[in-house]
């Protein structure tokens, strides 16, 4: 008997729904009609395909709060965060894209030096049916946004949501209905990895996935075999490093949110601190007197964090904080469960053997933040690329000029100066990582890029400049003498080209009348 997909309130316990999983052995038929439909949905122009966009965001503004309420009952986050991290920036994401993808994708012209009597352009065309393949911790906005680009670029979409959020994933089909995209564009199936899995073997034209490191490299390496590309976005392990100029307030305020939003529960949170020696102990007072006053839900109707989303994730919390505390770390807040064990409640950990610990190193992906110190800005430089990852980062400082100089040698996706995490919903910024935090780019025109094949294409500027080239057979020595006068245009000296150009034009004439290539 195949089991059932089930969707829980992690908050409570409570099942949602129980869903029958999608047959793998539908799989070919899904792939079947998405290329049935994509053929006609790419020879839509540009601008067609963008007034879907808005339409699409017009039903996304209409089912706002139904939303909010499902991303809160099915992650666990609050309302406002459903409605501030998610649904606003794909109403946003949806603006930006309409505006500018039939700006970015039309034909895009190369300026040629020497070939003048030619022309060069770039042609994109849609890659074809991809694959979405989405987490559960931003289950809305992750997907959406990738589904989004996908189809304004002309591609259908298969769209597997996590299996602990697939209600939210159905919510997203639901609105593409709504918006009046044709049927089978997106198309989404329902499974846990396994279908996942059997997704990558029916090798679509390309694989969007977020996600673990460790499922990552699985879908790279099945990719492979067929040489399908991918575009991975594996989390991080997020340094925030605090000048000692920086303002205490702010700088808190913004480690508390960059650390524990979505109970910490996104790639782009602050899981590592690096404080200035000199006010470490007053920021780590004023950031513990901060979490305290964080509300967890069930403690009120208006709450800051939700439980943690899935049971295996609170494994990963117990062996984090279970070596760090037999390593001999100070736990200045936190580190143990709430009373119904649905909360891991905020935690600030440090101590001067915390940077071995698998705390500060490993993504615990969970309201944990790990603090140390340094003493010099290359120190903190140093200490915040010290990781296999490298998404995000932030700087804390007065000294904007100093913070940017920094910014230049942290190996990362994306650094934040007075700011954190927010960008990954901005539809203007790319989003993306190094080293063991993916591969590729989402949002912004280098995005969109991403859902695309390129072509070059060139074209005579003119019929009556169609002539045999200089370089074609047969050779010649007017051939030779013409194209090493040719090199001595390049000289530094511009009497020396000077020089060369009249040789080379008279000699160009003489090739060309006793050659007869015209």
């Amino acid at each position: 008997m195949t089991q059932k997909i089930i969707s829980r309130n992690p908050a409570t316990g409570e099942i949602l729904r129980e869903l029958d999983p999608t047959p793998q052995d539908s799989l070919p038929g899904v792939f079947t009609k998405a290329k049935a439909v994509q053929a006609p949905w790419t020879a839509l122009s540009l601008k067609k395909r963008a007034t879907y966009l808005l339409q699409l965001r017009e039903a996304l503004v209409n089912q706002a709060d139904e939303i909010a309420a499902l991303i809160s009952r099915e992650n666990g986050k609050p309302e406002f965060e459903a409605l501030s991290a998610e649904i606003l920036p794909c109403l946003d994401m949806l603006t930006h894209f309409a505006e500018r993808a039939p700006q970015l994708l039309r034909d895009q012209p190369i300026p040629l030096r020497t070939a003048k009597h030619r022309k060069s352009y770039l042609n994109y065309w849609p890659v074809g049916v991809v694959a979405v393949i989405s987490p559960w911790n931003f289950p809305f906005m992750l997907p959406f946004a990738e589904i989004l680009m996908a189809v304004v670029a002309g591609n259908a979409v298969i769209f597997k949501p996590s299996e602990a959020t697939p209600l939210v994933g159905l919510k997203i089909q639901e609105l593409f209905g709504l918006a009046g995209f044709p049927q089978d564009l997106l198309q989404t199936i329902v499974g846990d990895g396994t279908l996942g899995a059997a997704l990558v073997r029916q090798k679509p034209d390309k694989i969007f996935f977020t996600g673990s490191v460790a499922t990552g490299k699985r879908i790279a390496a099945a990719a492979a075999e067929n040489l399908v590309p991918v575009n991975l976005e594996l989390g991080g392990k997020d340094p925030m490093i605090v000048l000692p100029d920086a303002d205490l307030d702010y700088a808190t305020s913004a480690a508390l949110w960059g650390g524990f939003m979505n109970s910490g529960q996104a790639c782009a949170s602050v899981e590592r601190l690096l404080v200035h020696e000199s006010i470490a102990k007053p920021f780590i007072d004023k950031l513990k007197e901060k979490m305290t006053q964080l509300r967890v839900s069930g403690s009120g109707e208006a709450f800051d964090l939700g439980p943690a989303t899935l049971e295996s994730q609170k494994e990963i919390y117990a062996r984090h904080i279970s070596e760090a505390r037999q390593k001999g770390a100070t736990f200045e807040l936190g580190g143990d469960f709430s009373a119904d064990q649905r909360h891991l409640k905020p935690t600030l950990v440090t101590g001067p053997g915390i940077e071995e610990l698998s705390i500060y190193n490993e993504e615990t992906f969970g309201p944990v933040i790990a603090l140390t110190t340094f003493k010099t800005v290359s120190e903190a430089v140093a200490k915040a690329n010290r990781s296999i990852y490298g998404l995000h980062a932030s700087i804390m400082s007065r000294d904007t000029q100093l913070a940017e100089t920094m910014a230049k040698q942290l190996e990362f996706g994306t650094v934040l100066i007075n700011e954190v995490a927010y960008t990954a919903g901005l539809g203007e910024t790319p989003w993306g990582g190094v080293k063991h935090s993916g591969i590729g780019r989402s949002h912004a025109d280098i995005g969109l890029y991403e859902f695309v094949h390129v072509r070059h294409i060139q074209k005579p500027r003119a019929s009556f400049l169609v002539f045999k080239s200089w370089w074609w057979f047969p050779y010649s020595p007017y051939q030779k003498t013409l194209f090493r006068i040719w090199l001595e245009l390049y000289r530094k000296s511009g009497i020396a080209r000077l020089r060369a150009l009249s040789h080379f034009l008279w000699n160009l004439v003489q090739f060309l009348k006793n050659e007869k290539r015209i």
